[in-house]
C-alpha cells in the first residue's frame, strides 16, 4: 500500500469511526466468467459504467473466473468483458439494488471473427445469497405507483406482510399510520437514510419527514438477519438519496388536491380529530448535475407544503363540535454533495432541513386548538473506499437534531383541562405547553474482506465497530393554573378535572388532579460491534453473524441509572441459502436469530431523581351537578393519593428486550422475468420490560422496573409473493399474507381512549400496576380499595387480566396488488389494490386510579372491524417539448391519481370505551379523492 493510501486510511479511521444503526447504502455485482465448456477464465478485464457512478470501475477475474464489484451506487450498469483471444461481451441493463447482490454469469467465446456480443441482463429477482427478506422501490416506482401521501411511510404499505399504514392503529383514524413488521408495531422499525438511523429517540417512530423527491431507492427489510443492519425487533426501512450525475437535470412540479376533488364523507364520530376534507398543495423542484465531471456532483430538492383541513358541524353523542378549518405550512430542503477522490475512494455529504412556517385556524373542539412549531435537521458524512480488490472500508458520521413545541392556540394556560368520562373526551383546554427536543450523534466504521479458499469456499468477512449518543427533553407546563385549589403545596404545574358527564354544561365531578413537575430529561450512549462470515460453497451460502452493544443510561443530572454491557445484548444470527438446482431458479432459505434493541428515553424519565411525573389526586365529596363555585371549593374535595413519595426502583439483573425469529422460504423463478416466493415466519418476545406496582412496607406500594413474566408478544405469518414483468411493458407486485400478532402490549404507544395522551408506551406502561395484596386479616379494606382502583391492569400474583390477545395492528388476511403498465402513445398506467380482512379491537374498561379506560374486560382483540378494500389508480402522460429548443430532453408531464376509486368507506375503528356510545363507528376509510400533478423536467 503506498504512502497516500496509508494516510487516507489512517485519517478515515481517526475521524470517521462508529454507529448505533448501520445502514447499507449501495449494492454489489458478483459473478463468474467462463468459457463455453464452463471452465472459469482468469484475468478477464471487466469494466462497470453507469450514469450513477463517478468514473469507471475495472476489476480482473480471479483464477476461478469469479469477479466482484463492491459498494456500487444503485442504478443500471453496463459491464464489458475483454480478454485477448476472446470476443468481447457487453452486458447491458445490469440492475444494482440497495443492499442486494446482483449475480451475473457470462460466457466468452474464442475469437474467430471479431465481433462484440451484446447481452441484456436478466433482472435480479432473487438474491441467492441472502435470507434478508427485502422489498425494493426504485425512484421510478416512487414516481409511478399512486402513493396518496407521497411519504416514505406511505410507500412502505405495499410491502408484503406490513400492516398499520392505511389505518392509524394508535389514533383509530384513516390518516397515515406507521408500519408494523412481524407484529412489533411502530417502535419495532428502524428508519435509515444514507446509512444514518433517523428513528425517534424518545419514541421509536419514523423521525423527521423526509423529502420524498430526494430518494433514489428504498429497501424494505422485513427479516434483517444480517447483523450489520443494526437494532430492530421488526423491520428496517433503508433509504438512499439521489446524488446527481454528469448531466444537468432538473424538474419543477406542483402536486395538489382540494375538497372539490373528494367524495362526501359518510357519518363518523371522529369529527373532533379527523378532517372532513383536505386541500393540499406541494410545490417542489429538483436540480442535480456536475460541479466537476466524474469528480464532484450535487443534488438539491426543495418541497413547500400548504395543507388545509376542513370539518363540518358534528356531534359526539351529546357534545356539539363546530366545523372549522386549519392550514399548515412547512418547507423541506435536501442537499447532497458527492466527491470522488479516485475511482476507489468516495465521500458524500447529505443534509436535510424541515421547518414549520405558519399555522392558522383549527378543527375540532375550539378550546383544544393547538399550535405546533418544529424544526428538524440532519447531517451525514460518508466515506467508502476500496483498499484492494478484496478489501472494502465504509465509515460515517451523522447527527440528527429535532425540536418541537406545542402550545394552546390562545396561549392561555389558566383554564384547566376537563375529562368527561361518559364521552371519553377532553374539553375546556388543551394539554399545555409541550417541549419535545431530541438529539442523536452516530459514528461508524465497517471493514469487509473477501477470501477465496480451495477447500472451504468463498468468505465474505465483515467487522463493524459503532458508537452512539442520544438525548431528549420532554416537558409539559400544564394548563389549569388558574383552577388550582391548593396552591403552594409543591404541585403547582397545572390541574385537570374529571366529570362523570357534562350535558349542556352540567355534570358531577369525580376526580381532581394536581400536577407536579413533568420533565423527562435523559440521555444514553454506548458502543456496538458486529461480525459476519458469509460463506459461499458451491450451491450453499451460509451466514453466521453476531452483534452486540453496550448502553449507559443516564438520568436528568447525567448520573448513571443503570448500564448494559456487551454480554447483555449478545445477538447471534444464522442463515442458509441453498440453490437447489444450481442454476438460480429454485432457492431454499432458512434463518434463525436473536434481535435486541436499545431502550428509548421515554421510560427513563420516571426513574429520574425525584421522579419525572408527580401528582396528587382528590375525590369529589360535594353535591351532584354543583355550581362553578362549589366545584372550586376545596372543602368539597377529599385527598386520596400523592404520587411522589413512592420510589421507582430498578430491578437487579434487568435485561434488555429480546426477540427470537425463525424463517423458512422457497423462491422459484418462473421464466426470465417472474419470481414466486413463499415463506413462513415465526417470532416471539418474552419477559419484556415494564414498571410494576409492588407492596412496600413504608409507603404501601412502590414501582419496580423489571422484566415482567406476563408481558410478551408472538407472531406467525405465511406469505406468498409474485413479482416481476409480464411481457415487455407490464410490471406486477402481488402478495398474500395470513398472519396473527398476539401480545399483552403492542410495540407502540397505546392511550386510554382515542382522545387521550395518557397511556402506555412500548417500554413502560400501565400493565402490571394491579397491586397484589394477599388475603390477610386486617387488610380487607386496603385490598378492596386497590382492587377497585387498579383492577384490570394485571400484575405479579394477579395474572394478565385479559391483556393478552390480538394486537391492534393484527390482520388475519391481507391481499396486495401493485402494477405499472407502460401503455401506447406515451401513457403510464399504475394501480395499487389492497384488501384487509379487518383490524382487531376490544371494549376498554375504566380504571379509577389513573382516570382512563385502560383495562380489557372482554380480553384484548375480542372484536374485529369489517373487511375493507382500497383501489388506487394513476394515469400519466409525458409530452416532449423539443420544439421549444430549450433542451433536447425537456418534457411536460401531466398526472392524475384517484385514491379509493370505489369509494369504500367501511368502518376502520369503533368507540372502544365502555360508555353509552360504545361500538359506534369512530372512523371510516377516507372517501374517494383525486390528485393532479403538473411537472416540467429537463
Amino acid at each position: 500500500m503506498n504512502k497516500k493510501k496509508r494516510m487516507l486510511l489512517f485519517l478515515t479511521l481517526v475521524v470517521l469511526f462508529w454507529t448505533y444503526a448501520w445502514g447499507v447504502e449501495t449494492g454489489e455485482i458478483k459473478g463468474k466468467v467462463a468459457e463455453k465448456s464452463g471452465e472459469g477464465l482468469p484475468g478477464i478485464e471487466i469494466s462497470a459504467q453507469s450514469p450513477h457512478l463517478q468514473g469507471k470501475r475495472i476489476v480482473l477475474s480471479s483464477k476461478t473466473g469469479d469477479f466482484y464489484f463492491p459498494i456500487l451506487p444503485v442504478g443500471r450498469y453496463t459491464l464489458t468483458f475483454t480478454l485477448e483471444g476472446f470476443n468481447p461481451v457487453v452486458q447491458k441493463n445490469v440492475i444494482v439494488r440497495l443492499g442486494q447482490v446482483t449475480n451475473i454469469k457470462v460466457t466468452l467465446q474464442l475469437l474467430e471473427i471479431r465481433e462484440e456480443i451484446v447481452v441484456i441482463a436478466e433482472p435480479p429477482l432473487i438474491d441467492i445469497t441472502s435470507t434478508d427478506t427485502s422489498f425494493h422501490l426504485t425512484n421510478k416506482d416512487l414516481e409511478t405507483i399512486p402513493f396518496q401521501n407521497r411519504t416514505v411511510v406511505d410507500a412502505v404499505k405495499i410491502t408484503p406482510g406490513v400492516t398499520g399504514v392505511r389505518v392509524n392503529t394508535r389514533r383509530g383514524t384513516a390518516t397515515q399510520g406507521l408500519p408494523s413488521f412481524r407484529g412489533e408495531g411502530e417502535e419495532g422499525t428502524n428508519w435509515i437514510v444514507d446509512g444514518l438511523s433517523i428513528s425517534g429517540v424518545r419514541l421509536r417512530n419514523a423521525g423527521m419527514q423526509l423529502n420524498f423527491d430526494s430518494l433514489d431507492e428504498i429497501q424494505i427489510i422485513s427479516d434483517p438477519f444480517s447483523p450489520e443492519f443494526g437494532s430492530a425487533y421488526g423491520g428496517i426501512v433503508n433509504m438512499v438519496t439521489k446524488s446527481g450525475s454528469n448531466d444537468f437535470r432538473g424538474e419543477i412540479s406542483l402536486v395538489f388536491s382540494e375538497k372539490n376533488f373528494q367524495a362526501p364523507r359518510k357519518p363518523q364520530l371522529s369529527v373532533v380529530s379527523e378532517p372532513d376534507s383536505f386541500s393540499n398543495s406541494d410545490w417542489y423542484f429538483n436540480l442535480g448535475g456536475p460541479l466537476i465531471k466524474n469528480r464532484l456532483w450535487f443534488f438539491l430538492s426543495n418541497n413547500f407544503f400548504v395543507d388545509t383541513e376542513q370539518t363540518k358541524d358534528g356531534y359526539v353523542d351529546y357534545l356539539f363540535v363546530p366545523g372549522g378549518s386549519q392550514t399548515f405550512r412547512s418547507n423541506n430542503l435536501f442537499a447532497k454533495l458527492t466527491y470522488s477522490i479516485s475511482d476507489s475512494h468516495n465521500l458524500s455529504l447529505t443534509s436535510m432541513f424541515h421547518k414549520s412556517l405558519r399555522q392558522s385556524g383549527g378543527t375540532g373542539i375550539r378550546e383544544l386548538f393547538e399550535e405546533r412549531d418544529f424544526s428538524d435537521l440532519i447531517f451525514r458524512l460518508n466515506y467508502k473506499g476500496i483498499l484492494s480488490p478484496s478489501t472494502i472500508i465504509e465509515a460515517g458520521l451523522g447527527q440528527v437534531k429535532r425540536e418541537s413545541f406545542i402550545e394552546p392556540l390562545d396561549k392561555d394556560l389558566g383554564p384547566a383541562q376537563y375529562y368527561i368520562e361518559d364521552l371519553a373526551r377532553n374539553m375546556n383546554n388543551s394539554f399545555g405547553n409541550v417541549t419535545d427536543d431530541q438529539k442523536r450523534l452516530d459514528f461508524n466504521i465497517k471493514l469487509t474482506k473477501h477470501v477465496e479458499t480451495e477447500t472451504f469456499g468463498r468468505h465474505e468477512l465483515s467487522l463493524g465497530f459503532e458508537y452512539f449518543s442520544f438525548s431528549s427533553e420532554f416537558a409539559v407546563d400544564f394548563t389549569g393554573k388558574d383552577e388550582d385549589l391548593f396552591p403552594g403545596n409543591g404541585f403547582d404545574s397545572g390541574t385537570k378535572y374529571y366529570f362523570d358527564t357534562m350535558p349542556r354544561g352540567g355534570g358531577t365531578p369525580t376526580f381532581f388532579y394536581e400536577r407536579g413537575v413533568y420533565e423527562f430529561i435523559n440521555s444514553s450512549r454506548g458502543i456496538g460491534i458486529f461480525f459476519k462470515d458469509k460463506v459461499t460453497w458451491g450451491r450453499f451460502t451460509f451466514m453466521a453473524g453476531i452483534r452486540s452493544q453496550t448502553q449507559l443510561i443516564l438520568d436528568n443530572n447525567g448520573e448513571e441509572l443503570w448500564s448494559w454491557n456487551l454480554r447483555d445484548f449478545l445477538s447471534p444470527r444464522f442463515s442458509l441459502a441453498l440453490d437447489i438446482t444450481g442454476n438460480g431458479i429454485n432457492i431454499l432459505k432458512l434463518g434463525w436469530g436473536r434481535f435486541s434493541d436499545l431502550i428509548t428515553t421515554m421510560p427513563l424519565g420516571l426513574l429520574n431523581s425525584g421522579a419525572g411525573l408527580t401528582f396528587r389526586t382528590y375525590r369529589w365529596q360535594g353535591p351532584s351537578t354543583p355550581s362553578e363555585a362549589e366545584i372550586h371549593d376545596p372543602l368539597n374535595w377529599l385527598f386520596e393519593n400523592e404520587q411522589s413519595t413512592q420510589s421507582f426502583e430498578i430491578a437487579r439483573g434487568l435485561q434488555p428486550n429480546f426477540l427470537t425469529r425463525y424463517l423458512i422460504e422457497f423462491d422459484r423463478k418462473l421464466g426470465r422475468n417472474l419470481v414466486f416466493k413463499a415463506r413462513y415466519v415465526y417470532a416471539k418476545t418474552e419477559n419484556l420490560l415494564e414498571v410494576l406496582a409492588v407492596i412496600d412496607p413504608v409507603t404501601m406500594y412502590k414501582f419496580l422496573y423489571d422484566n415482567f413474566e406476563y408481558k410478551r408478544r408472538q407472531y406467525q405469518g405465511l406469505e406468498f409473493e409474485l413479482n416481476g414483468k409480464i411481457g415487455q411493458n407490464f410490471f406486477l407486485f402481488a402478495s398474500y399474507s395470513h398472519s396473527f400478532a398476539k401480545g399483552t402490549s403492542p410495540g407502540q404507544s397505546e392511550t386510554g381512549s382515542w382522545a387521550q395522551e395518557e397511556g402506555s408506551t412500548n417500554y413502560i406502561g400501565l400493565f402490571g400496576n394491579h397491586l397484589h395484596i394477599p388475603d390477610l386479616p386486617g387488610y380487607e379494606d386496603e385490598k378492596a380499595y386497590w382492587d377497585w382502583a387498579l383492577g384490570g391492569l394485571g400484575g405479579r400474583g394477579i395474572g394478565d387480566e385479559g391483556w393478552y390477545g390480538k394486537l391492534p395492528y393484527s390482520v388475519d388476511h391481507n391481499l396486495k396488488l401493485s402494477s405499472i403498465y407502460f401503455a401506447p402513445y406515451g401513457f403510464t398506467l399504475s394501480a395499487a389494490f389492497e384488501w384487509i380482512s379487518g383490524y382487531y379491537w376490544e371494549k376498554l374498561g375504566y380504571v379509577p386510579f389513573f382516570g382512563g379506560y385502560f383495562s380489557f374486560p372482554e380480553t384484548r382483540g375480542s372484536r374485529e372491524t369489517d373487511p375493507h378494500l382500497y383501489l388506487d389508480l394513476g394515469v400519466e402522460k409525458e409530452f416532449f417539448l423539443r420544439s421549444l429548443r430549450l433542451s433536447q430532453n425537456m418534457a411536460f408531464t401531466l398526472r392524475v391519481d384517484i385514491f379509493n376509486l370505489l369509494d369504500s368507506q367501511k368502518p376502520i375503528s369503533h368507540v372502544k370505551e365502555d360508555i353509552p356510545i360504545f361500538g359506534e363507528v369512530w372512523s371510516r376509510q377516507q372517501p374517494r379523492q383525486a390528485r393532479i400533478t403538473i411537472k416540467i423536467k429537463w
